[in-house]
């Protein structure tokens, strides 16, 4: 490969992470305005029907994607075009076939899904949503096809303009609908429809964007053998699925909250209607949890590619100060997410859902912040050492645990309970990952003395916040949206602040990992030149 191509590869890569992170962010941030428009019962219909979605955007994201790249690159290299071809045509068609089964299942037995998540008229928003099912495979190849050869341009184009004109769709159904008078669950179909829309567009970008190269050269199924497709694609999914485990772990929970909430409330005596609110609330946590999260692993999984790389040169020493760095990054911004969302949740709550119901609920979800940024920088950390099997474990491991609290906690606390539920399972299945890393001798958490800043920064932040939080809610009486956006948001800045001046200030990473941390590093080199300019004219004066 010459320079100018490894250059284009490295861009290419840069931009899709960068892509990856503006779609996530779009996906979480969408919800607030869909609930402030729908309602919680609203709200509460779509987040039922979502995990469809959700699971299978991320098996056509990062998950078939990269397997089938990375097959068809090596055949490539190999000098293989025809096996890759006919590898390719043989994924292609046996996704299809896949998704077309999935789909007629799901479209069949919609009545069966929505009495075993206890609302009977979820049947139309299921079948409304089973349709993302057969862009699996169109998604999937596209992107797969051309990230093997190196261009991650129409993969990244066509995902981030997917989540747009989805959330576009999503929203102006919404709009429409509440204008309308419809009810909640004509609303939560128009919602479903918006996210098939979103990903028919991404479909035909990558057809323009490619000029459907990745189409024309399906070999055609006469000249596959069947029983061939069927081991192969078994082999690739198998791959796929594995790979992206990770990355499903929030939209798992999500599907077993969608499955069991309603049904335990009603068992535990709950009414029909009061169960179907009281799960909407619940889920006003989800988009705070996912950004939270999104924004801590952002920050530590950057450190990730440099520890694969001293790693893969057998450098042990270099390898444990990019882990040792990773978890105290991932605990430094994860644990302030945490604790200033724990602080100032009720505001926060207010401001954006319109009341402050469920703010207890919230409250205990943020604590599932920390715990999942931790997850993934760890599940990262053991994949950089070719544990990949590890976090898939603790994957399963995580489920089961969340059902059960759910079936324990749920009949006792309500939604209070599916909350700690999820705290609990992901504090075990980041136990788990510590001990089955320290089996393999591997782990390196470094001294625990340097985890004592860290600790302190958060707790002198958690301080602060609460006492401006607490005065200026005793100085301004009133419960007007808009004040309790001010205390929010100003509680958040003054905590952000805080954050800032402590990590400038305290001992907290050494200037060589300062040098590591590049986009904080960043902001702290520009800080301290905005700091020196202030002195030097303030001092003039």
């Amino acid at each position: 490969m010459t320079h100018s191509n490894n250059n284009s590869v490295l861009k290419g890569i840069a931009l899709l992470s960068g892509v990856a992170l503006l779609a996530k962010v779009i996906s979480a941030a969408y919800r607030i305005p869909y609930q402030n428009l729908s309602g919680d019962l609203g709200f509460y219909v779509y987040q039922q029907v979502y995990p469809l979605y959700g699971i299978i955007m991320v098996l056509a994201m990062y998950g078939f994607p990269v397997v089938l790249s990375k097959e068809r690159a090596e055949l490539l290299a190999g000098g293989k075009v025809e096996e890759a071809k006919k590898m390719m045509s043989l994924f292609f068609y046996g996704l299809l076939l896949f998704s077309v089964v999935s789909w007629v299942a799901l479209f069949a037995f919609a009545e069966v899904i929505a009495f075993m998540m206890g609302d009977g008229r979820l049947e139309t928003p299921i079948r409304a949503m089973s349709h993302v099912v057969l862009l699996l495979p169109f998604l999937s190849v596209g992107r797969g096809f051309h990230q093997g050869e190196g261009d991650l341009i129409p993969t990244a184009v066509s995902h981030v303009a997917e989540q747009f004109i989805r959330v576009l769709f999503i929203l102006g159904f919404t709009y429409l609908f509440v204008e309308l008078g419809f009810n909640a669950y004509t609303i939560g179909t128009g919602a479903a429809y918006g996210s098939v829309f979103g990903g028919i567009v991404g479909i035909l970008l990558l057809l323009i964007l490619t000029k459907a190269r990745w189409i024309r050269e399906l070999v055609h199924p006469r000249h596959l053998n069947f029983f061939s497709m069927m081991k192969s694609n078994l082999a690739l999914m198998k791959q796929s699925v594995f790979i992206c485990l990770t990355a499903l772990i929030l939209v798992l929970f999500q599907l077993i909250d969608a499955f069991s909430v309603v049904r335990l409330l009603q068992w535990s005596g709950t009414l029909e209607l009061v169960a179907f609110e009281a799960k909407g609330v619940f889920d006003r946590s989800q988009p705070l949890l996912q950004l939270g999260t999104i924004i801590t692993t952002t920050l530590a999984l950057a450190l990730v590619p440099m520890l694969t790389k001293a790693i893969m040169e057998g450098n042990t020493e270099r390898a444990q100060h990019y882990q040792h760095l990773s978890y105290r990054l991932a605990i430094l911004v994860g644990g302030a997410a945490t604790v200033g969302l724990f602080v100032i949740i009720e505001p926060t709550n207010h401001f954006l859902y319109t009341d402050a119901a469920g703010t207890n609920v919230l409250r205990v979800m943020s604590l599932a912040i920390l715990f999942s940024s931790l997850f993934t920088t760890i599940s990262a950390v053991l994949q950089g050492y070719n544990f990949t099997y590890i976090p898939a474990i603790a994957v399963v491991l995580g489920v089961f645990v969340k059902l059960g609290s759910n079936v324990i906690l749920i009949s006792f606390f309500g939604t209070l309970g599916a909350a700690w539920s999820t705290v609990i399972a992901a504090s075990v299945m980041v136990v788990f990952l510590l001990l089955a890393f320290h089996k393999k001798k591997e782990l390196h958490l470094g001294s625990y003395r340097s985890y004592v800043p860290i600790i302190m920064v958060l707790a002198v932040m958690g301080m602060v916040t609460f006492l401006w939080k607490s005065g200026f809610t005793y100085l301004v009486s009133g419960d007007s949206r808009g004040l309790s956006a001010f205390i929010a948001l100003s509680s958040a800045g003054v905590g952000g602040l805080i954050v800032a001046v402590c990590l400038f200030t305290m001992p907290i990473f050494t200037e060589e990992e300062w040098s590591n941390i590049s986009k904080l590093n960043q902001i702290r080199v520009r800080l301290k030149k905005w700091l020196q300019y202030l002195k030097e004219h303030g001092g003039k004066r």
